[in-house]
C-alpha cells in the first residue's frame, strides 16, 4: 500500500504475473477499484489454489493513476484468435509470458488486455524499463499518502 513503491515494479519484479515473468519490472493497473479486485482476488485464488482474501475483508487503498505512454497494444481491439485466446486462458500463462517478452524486447511501454475474471474490466500492463521518467504518476499522491498512514496506524 505504500504510495512510494506502488508504481516502482517490485511487486511484478519479485513474483510475474500473466504478462510479465518474474524478473520483470512492470505495474499492472484496472479501469476501476472493482477490477482490480477481482484481479487480486482471482490471482491469489490461482496462486494458493483457494481465494485467500474477499474483496469485502480485503483492506486496499484505490490509487488512481495518470498514464502518458506512446507504444502501447490494445489487444481489446485485436479479432478473436488462437493466440489471444491462448494469452487469456484462464489458467495457463506461458502463452501470455513469451507474447510478453516480445512485446518488451520491440520497445512496447504497454499492453491494454481484457481481464479473464468473470465481470472484470480491462486491464492495462506497464513495462517500465521502456518507458521514460514521469510516465506513471500518481494522482493526489499527497493525499493518498496521508490515507495510507491512517490505515497503518490502525493495525498497529
Amino acid at each position: 500500500m505504500d504510495p512510494e513503491d506502488v508504481l516502482s515494479g517490485a511487486g511484478t519484479q519479485a513474483n510475474g504475473g500473466r504478462f510479465a515473468s518474474a524478473g520483470t519490472k512492470a505495474v499492472y493497473l484496472s479501469a476501476t477499484d472493482s477490477g482490480a479486485s477481482k484481479e487480486v482476488t482471482a490471482r491469489k485464488a490461482r496462486l494458493g489454489g483457494a481465494a485467500q482474501i474477499t474483496v469485502a475483508k480485503y483492506p486496499r487503498v484505490v490509487y488512481a493513476v495518470s498514464v502518458n505512454l506512446e507504444r502501447v497494444l490494445d489487444l481489446t481491439t485485436v479479432p478473436v484468435s488462437a493466440v489471444r485466446k491462448k494469452c487469456l486462458s484462464a489458467n495457463e500463462l506461458v502463452p501470455s509470458m513469451e507474447l510478453a517478452a516480445h512485446l518488451q524486447m520491440a520497445g512496447v511501454q504497454g499492453l491494454v488486455f481484457p481481464s479473464v475474471v468473470a465481470g472484470g474490466d480491462d486491464n492495462l500492463i506497464v513495462y517500465l524499463a521502456n518507458c521514460k521518467a514521469g510516465s506513471l504518476k500518481l494522482v493526489n499522491e499527497a493525499e493518498l499518502i496521508a490515507q495510507a498512514k491512517l490505515i497503518a496506524s490502525r493495525t498497529r
